[in-house]
């Protein structure tokens, strides 16, 4: 306890004895370095003793008791931890809207080079394959967009559900255009995979966006056209593919069936049958009748 000043009355037996000393509060210079008082104080005032217990009380000692007028100020009371932070010392507080995350791979070495990576994203969750749902982002690592690689994109994506980022070595123009039929979201060389870029590759994933390298998209952009071109037969003509009523005559013309027989089996009348057979090859620029079926077979319509 601190001492603020005064005396205290000797009495009849006691001995004659120097005044105590009056101990003053702690310097300006000290108040100012913002040292905190050290609980209560006691004054004594003659024989009286008062136990000083807030700050009001201790300026009011002030006033009376000369030397004490200079005290220090009390510290301000301690800000009460948030809720996530009661029991849990040092806690951070609990993540809101993180993306969930996680890392496949065929060998342990390339997983737990890319989930410390991602870790430094205050925005991902990794979680293991196991706990990974439908709307979940999954990083993939190959050397190569192969055959078993575009099976995985494929289980994936249609079967879990999830959004994919491809990690690649090296890619063909074939297995480009092949990965994005599957569904995959966004394309990284293994060389690019900075901790950066791969965080910002699977946010733009789990927002439904797009992203790929500049290189490949202009590899995808003109592979693109020049599937356009080949399908359509020339530029600027109409665009290719097969309704569900030239599907069906052409498969019956490439069983041997005649126009009055194709007509009969389908319900329709054989103007409509010769005018499905005309257009269709027409727009396609197909010679005849059997030049249609070779051509529907070899595209996989029939």
């Amino acid at each position: 306890m601190e001492v603020l000043g005064g005396t205290v009355a000797p009495g009849p037996h006691d001995r004659a004895a120097p005044a105590p000393p009056v101990h003053r509060a702690a310097p300006p210079s000290a108040q100012r370095a913002g040292r905190p008082a050290s609980g209560p104080a006691i004054l004594l005032e003659g024989a009286r003793l008062t136990v000083l217990h807030s700050e009001h009380d201790r300026r009011g000692a002030a006033r009376r008791v000369p030397g004490a007028a200079a005290l220090p100020r009390t510290s301000a009371a301690p800000r009460p931890l948030p809720a996530h932070h009661v029991g849990r010392p040092g806690a951070a507080p609990a993540a809101v809207g993180r993306t969930t995350v996680v890392v496949r791979a065929a060998d342990p070495i390339s997983r737990a080079g890319a989930e410390a990576q991602l870790r430094r994203d205050p925005g991902l969750e990794l979680v293991e394959e196991a706990a990974a749902g439908p709307g979940a982002v999954s990083v993939l690592l190959a050397e190569q967009a192969d055959a078993a690689v575009v099976a995985t994109l494929r289980k994936l994506v249609r079967g879990a559900e999830q959004r994919v980022v491809l990690v690649v070595e090296r890619m063909r123009e074939s297995e480009l255009l092949e990965a994005v039929e599957c569904g995959v979201a966004a394309i990284l060389w293994r060389r690019e995979a900075t901790a950066e870029r791969l965080g910002r590759a699977v946010q733009a994933a789990a927002r439904g966006d797009g992203d790929l390298p500049a290189d490949l998209l202009g590899r995808l952009i003109t592979q693109v056209g020049r599937l356009q071109r080949s399908v359509q037969g020339m530029p600027g003509g109409a665009p290719a593919g097969l309704s569900e009523r030239e599907a069906d005559v052409l498969r019956l013309v490439a069983e041997g069936w005649d126009t009055g027989e194709i007509a009969a089996r389908l319900s329709y009348s054989e103007r409509t049958v010769k005018n499905v057979l005309h257009g269709l090859t027409t727009r396609l620029q197909l010679r005849n009748r059997a030049h249609a079926v070779a051509h529907a077979v070899r595209e996989g319509y029939i």
